[in-house]
Formats: C-alpha cells, structure tokens, sequence
C-alpha cells in the first residue's frame, strides 16, 4: 500500500500545481517523481512489481488510464509497463480543501503555520525517514554528525541542508540542533599521525576530512590526512608536493565522490603531480570499496554529466572502481563519500 499512497501522491501533487480543474497528468512524470523521492528503495529487486500493484489499485480507485487497455501500454522502467496518462475522475476538491499529511508528532508540533510547496517537500522527506525511523523501534537522530553527512541519511542527497538558515525554514521551529547535527567550520589544511612510513590521503569534503582524521588519531592508517575542498585540489598540486617533501612521505591516495565530477578531480591531481613532481597518486582501493559496499546511492544530478571519458582516461584507476561507474551512470545514480563516513568505518 505504501507505493500506492507515494503514486496518487505524485499524481495529486502533479494535478494540482497545474491547477485546480486539470484532471490528466503524463503517468511517465507520476512515476519520475515517486522513483526520485524514494530512489535508494526503488534499486530493491521487488519494487517493479509493486509499483505495477500500486498502478493497477490506483487505477481502481479515483483514476482510470489511457489507453485503457495495457496491451496499448508501453514499458517505461525496468520492464514495468505504464499508459501514456492518469487521468483523475474523482471529485474536484474545493479551492481550500488540502491533502492531509499524517505528519510524525515530533515533526507536527514543530509545524507553526502555512508552508511553501519546496519547504513542505522537504519536510515530507524528513516525515518519511521519522516514520520510519520509529517503526524500526530506532533512536530519530543518533549520533552527533556532520550537517552532510546527516542529510545523506535523512534525505538521500548531502547536500539538501546547506541552505536551511540558522534558525530553520519558515513556519518550521526546526534547526540544526534539533537533528543532532551541525556545520562544521572549515578544516585545518591537514593532520600528521606522525607515521611517515604510512601513504597519505586527500579527501574532497569537510565531513570526511574530520572522521577520517578521528579514526587516525585510534589507529593510524594515514601519515597525513589532506583537505582538498572539491575541485580545488587539482591547484594545490605544488602545496600537496611541499607537504609530502616536508614530512618524507613518498606515497599519496585520493578519496572522494564516485561520480564523474569526482573522477576527473582525482585525474586531473594525478596528472598534475606526476607531470610536474614525478608523484604517483593512487586511489584508496579500501573507502572506495567501503563506499561501494555500504550503497548510500542518490541521484545524479550534474555530477555525471561532466565532459569527461573516464574510461578511456582513468586506466590508472582500480577496474572494480570503474565499473562501479560505469554501473551508476546506467542507473542514473551515483555515491557521495559521505557513504563511508555517515555508516562509521572502522579501522
């Protein structure tokens, strides 16, 4: 039942933006919608079967299909076969009448009055995973994370809560605080374990840059730990090389997100250092692996869509990491590094 309330939900939301008396929505958009909110669920292997029993009771409630006969219909995603339209023919409901959301108590109380249609969707995100999160029997929010790593699990997407203001959405008493979570301020450059012995490592973001530094301090795995703040690192080569000729570390790896973006920073680094230093950088086969295991996939984005063959150019690259990729490109989907540190690795 729950893929039948998350499609007429789509549908309702879909009918009713485009205004009051629309009663036909494209059936392909319905499906994009539900397949994007809910998109780690939608990778399980029963889900095109339920959601072909979701369309089917949908279509015996207020709804009807064209073409109505399913040998008309076309399959759209993953065998599953959809009509070219919904079409509603329940009632039109009043211009003041609204869906009621059965929101969690925690949530409800927080709720201070009339809600913009982006904030109420996010917060119908955050619902989702309270509900579930409490059907599980499970703590709502444990743990004291990082504000990404916090929206990965919350809302499939790191990155949802960087523009939630200080003192939360309007209308909403919610903060960071409330979610046991927080901004962190931006990291020192780097951290020594003191081990030259040991490779060093860079990561592109600040959460992982702190956890990776926390389970170095317990056991050290790094002689350093870099922060490379995104896309910039591929300009920090010569500092990268200062720091590694300073500390006597001779071997240098890379972590960050698998996705196209995040492929081409790391090539773009390797191929600065070793043209203009004669350093080697390899990617760490055991987070990549980490990440790849633990599947905290979210939606592409722009993050493929990078004009950049890492194929033909990422030979360098472990085989099992490109082929994660090239997997998530024909899925649409991709994996953030906040994957590793939201599940807690341990060394």
């Amino acid at each position: 039942m729950i893929w039948l309330s998350r499609l007429e939900s789509a549908a309702n939301k879909h009918r009713l933006a485009a205004g009051k008396a629309v009663r036909r929505v494209k059936a392909n958009v319905v499906l994009n919608e539900v397949l994007g909110t809910y998109s780690q669920e939608a990778l399980h292997q029963d889900t095109p079967g339920l959601l072909s029993q979701a369309v089917t009771q949908l279509l015996e409630g207020g709804w009807r299909a064209e073409p109505k006969h399913k040998a008309s219909w076309h399959r759209y995603w993953r065998g599953m076969s959809l009509p070219n339209t919904f079409v509603y023919e329940g009632a039109i409901l009043p211009t003041k009448t609204t869906l009621e959301i059965a929101w969690h108590p925690w949530l409800a109380q927080r709720i201070t009055g009339q809600l913009t249609l982006p904030i109420k969707t996010r917060l119908q995100q955050l619902n989702t995973y309270l509900l579930r999160q409490s059907g599980n029997d499970k703590p709502l929010f444990p743990g004291l994370l990082g504000h990404r790593e916090r929206s990965l699990l919350i809302f499939d997407d790191e990155k949802a809560l960087d523009s939630m203001p200080t003192d939360g959405w309007m209308h909403v008493a919610l903060t960071l605080a409330d979610m046991n979570t927080f901004r962190r301020a931006p990291p020192l450059p780097y951290e020594s374990s003191g081990h030259r012995d040991l490779p060093a490592i860079i990561v592109e973001n600040s959460d992982v840059y702190y956890r990776l530094c926390q389970l170095n301090r317990v056991q050290a795995r790094w002689s350093l730990v870099i922060y490379g703040a995104g896309n910039k690192v591929s300009g920090q080569a010569e500092c990268v090389s200062q720091l590694l000729k300073a500390e006597q570390v001779r071997q240098l790896l890379y972590f960050g997100d698998l996705d196209v973006a995040g492929l081409k920073i790391a090539h773009q680094l390797h191929c600065k250092l070793l043209s203009d230093y004669g350093i080697s950088l390899h990617l760490d086969e055991r987070l990549y692996n980490e990440l790849i295991l633990n599947g905290l996939m979210t939606p592409e984005g722009n993050a493929n869509n990078e004009r950049f063959d890492f194929e033909l150019q990422c030979g360098w690259m472990p085989p099992f990491i490109l082929r994660e990729m090239k997997t998530l490109l024909a899925i649409h989907q991709r994996l953030p590094q906040e994957g590793v540190a939201s599940l807690g690795l341990v060394i």
